[in-house]
């Protein structure tokens, strides 16, 4: 239950960021292809109501999490929320989407862009680095690819950690690709389809932001 509520909450979260992203000037198809990919694959309609309702607000409000850093944390506590034992509840999910949004409406107003979360990503870097010490232990195949999407996962904290806003455009792209990789897991494994949609979005938000800082990098 947990599990679940905690992929629901991540599922609109993620939806935010999407849609924040495809507010700011990228290609705005994406996220209905991305949506249309995410339901070929058969997974729960909760999950994907919560991100098509989200990614609306997201690109209608232009508000969402749509920073590297937001991205590199989603990703890491969707780790988190693959790990827990879950029964795909879609009341579970539901509820923590509900209560992410509540959260996000209490939470708008408050500017904390001036924070500091060198340390915050320097902590989750060297927790994805355990979590893909465990995986690469285990014998198989199968543990190759969350391994690898936790690597790349850790070179996402570490830029942000050590390159700052230099180091957004390298973050984006790791991002992006443990997103993919752990959409992939979740679709191999049959479990957390909140997590697919989840990861889905979370993708589709990296890569617009990715288009985004190369536009304003290219501008005079």
């Amino acid at each position: 239950m947990i599990g679940d509520a905690l992929s629901g909450a991540l599922c609109v979260l993620a939806a935010l960021s999407a849609g924040a992203s495809m507010r700011a000037g990228a290609i705005r198809w994406s996220w209905v292809a991305g949506a249309a990919v995410v339901a070929l694959c058969g997974m729960d309609t909760v999950a994907l109501s919560l991100a098509a309702v989200a990614g609306f607000a997201g690109y209608r409000l232009d508000r969402g999490p749509s920073s590297a850093s937001a991205h590199a944390l989603l990703a890491t506590l969707a780790f988190v929320a693959w790990l827990l034992p879950a029964s795909n509840s879609a009341y579970a999910a539901a509820a923590g989407g509900a209560i992410a949004a509540l959260g996000y409406l209490a939470c708008a107003r408050v500017d904390r862009e001036g924070a500091n979360a060198q340390a915050l990503h320097l902590a989750c870097a060297g927790a994805c680095a355990a979590l893909a010490y465990v995986f690469g232990a285990q014998p198989g195949a199968f543990a190759v690819l969350p391994a690898l999407a936790l690597l790349a996962l850790i070179g996402a904290h570490l830029s942000l950690a050590m390159g700052g806003a230099a180091g957004v455009p390298l973050a984006n792209g790791m991002n992006g690709a443990a997103s993919c990789g752990l959409a992939i897991v979740a679709v191999m494994t049959g479990t957390h389809g909140a997590l697919v949609v989840m990861a889905a979005a979370l993708a589709i938000g990296c890569a617009q932001s990715a288009v985004r800082v190369g536009v304003v990098r290219e501008a005079p």
